[in-house]
């Protein structure tokens, strides 16, 4: 077994891989906080096997016994580095993303992993096209509104809308915490709207522009 010192940089490389803060990482693997893995950044404690069997459940492309020892790589499989990625596209994918279980993907988009990935869709949004054109492809992994970096490109599902805006957190003069939508395209407006009014969220991590 590796030493405790050496458990940080494998379990940072693997945070960095999924494209989060070491907070939202401990939030999407089921942990209340992230004391644990700043306890392993310390050098106090080391990578224990029923974290590393929690981490293999939410990213089953990453190797088990690479995190616990060391040894290996730290993807799975050589197939781990490409992937499959549900693409769905139509006239109402937009719309339904609340429901996109209930879905059958219109094909797959076989890349180079671009981090943890549930779906590909093609953005029908000109708010951020400035930085991300409509017709693009976004990839999108779906998150808790609680867990993304402020600053982050997401989609934002409510009752009444779907958005790709550019997300912060603020707070009302009341209090109360809203969510702050940030479009690139100045002819939008930004908006605020109470966290408890958002009921889906999908950070882009990446995107693929066709000419």
């Amino acid at each position: 077994m590796a030493n405790k010192s050496s458990n940080w940089p494998r379990l940072e490389a693997i945070i960095d891989w999924a494209g989060m803060s070491v907070n939202s990482f401990a939030h999407h693997i089921g942990l209340s906080r992230a004391e644990n893995l700043y306890q392993i950044k310390s050098g106090k404690n080391g990578v224990s096997r029923n974290l590393a069997m929690r981490i293999v459940e939410v990213f089953p492309e990453i190797s088990a016994g690479w995190l616990l020892t060391g040894e290996g790589s730290m993807l799975a499989s050589a197939n781990a580095t490409t992937r499959d990625i549900p693409f769905y596209e139509g006239d109402n994918v937009w719309q339904n993303l609340m429901n996109l279980k209930d879905m059958e993907p219109t094909s797959y988009v076989s890349l180079p992993a671009v981090g943890v990935c549930d779906c590909a869709v093609r953005c029908n949004d000109d708010a951020m096209s400035r930085e991300i054109l409509p017709g693009t492809i976004a990839f999108l992994r779906k998150v808790d509104v609680k867990s993304i970096i402020p600053g982050s490109i997401c989609v934002v599902v409510c009752p009444d809308f779907v958005v790709l805006r550019r997300v912060r957190f603020v707070k009302s003069p009341e209090g109360e915490k809203l969510v702050r939508l940030e479009p690139a395209n100045k002819s939008f407006d930004v908006m605020e709207i109470p966290v408890e009014n958002v009921s889906n969220t999908y950070c882009v991590v990446g995107s693929l522009k066709l000419f």
